[in-house]
């Protein structure tokens, strides 16, 4: 039968309080997911400049940050996952004891990364927003066969197509999405798995991504989608870019629910006709005989 991993991406919208990962992580678990997801960013290299410097500093995860969130994943039964900024902070997953690894697509053209977590990772989940067929294809060359690797079809635009929240839908093109770049990934990858990370506010994406044969999804996740966009369109304390992009923790139990319905409808991969057909078969095909 069809599983499809489902990955909740925390990011940003942990806002830098481990009390609100842990619950986020425990969100995750609970609405059936596989694996809970972190960014870890460099803090020693986040520039005094950059005009998000003191909201980069507030969410950064240092080792020791990293090995608590790996102890409560555990604790909750559900796998945890992070995404490095570069060498460094990939060492320090390496250090925690972590086997699996999430490449963004900015990090596609890394080469440096790249090799490190060839060396390093078991499994690799990668994306490709931003990127050319080339670079995909080199970037896969570059893991080479030693790595069970998934492709994760992405667009990165935050949020790609329509802004949906409880404000109401903000008219942007569904087209954006893309899923055929994913099918094109699993035509010219057969042998690797192929997934679809998720930027769109709403559900239906990821749902239509799982029918259209994704086999991994990855979907940002918030405790409160709404009142961080409030905050900083008032004025007041910034929190980051993710939430209004992410989907609070009932869509993200809704959302399981639905892939796995649609896990269902696929059935076993074997030509085998319904129990009602084997019942009826003999009567629809006598009763219509000659006609």
């Amino acid at each position: 039968m069809k599983h499809t991993t489902i990955i909740a991406e925390i990011g940003e919208c942990f806002n830098g309080e481990m009390a609100a990962a842990q619950d986020l992580i425990a969100a995750a678990a609970d609405a059936g997911c596989d694996y809970a997801k972190f960014q870890t960013l460099d803090y020693e290299n986040i520039a005094e400049d950059d005009p998000e410097s003191e909201w980069f500093k507030r969410i950064a995860l240092a080792p020791d940050s990293i090995a608590e969130l790996v102890d409560c994943a555990r604790n909750s039964g559900i796998g945890i996952l992070f995404t490095p900024e570069n060498v460094k902070t990939a060492s320090w997953l390496v250090d925690a004891g972590q086997a699996e690894v999430k490449v963004a697509s900015k990090s596609l053209v890394n080469r440096e990364l790249l090799d490190f977590v060839r060396e390093n990772f078991k499994r690799v989940f990668l994306s490709t927003g931003m990127a050319t067929l080339d670079e995909v294809n080199r970037a896969v060359a570059n893991l080479g066969t030693g790595v069970e690797l998934c492709l994760m079809h992405c667009i990165s635009e935050y949020p790609t197509g329509p802004l949906l929240d409880k404000r109401g839908l903000q008219a942007l093109d569904h087209s954006d999405v893309r899923l055929n770049m994913m099918l094109i990934l699993k035509s010219l990858f057969p042998g690797v798995k192929v997934g679809y990370s998720d930027h769109t506010s709403g559900i239906l994406a990821p749902v239509a991504a799982v029918a259209a044969g994704a086999e991994v999804i990855e979907k940002h996740i918030t405790s409160d989608s709404i009142t961080p966009v409030e905050n900083f369109l008032g004025s007041g304390e910034y929190l980051g870019t993710d939430h209004v992009l992410s989907i609070e923790p009932g869509d993200l139990t809704e959302m399981v629910r639905r892939i796995r319905e649609v896990e269902s409808m696929f059935g076993e991969w074997r030509w085998e006709r319904t129990e009602g057909e084997k019942v009826l078969v003999e009567f629809l095909r006598t009763r219509f005989v000659g006609n």
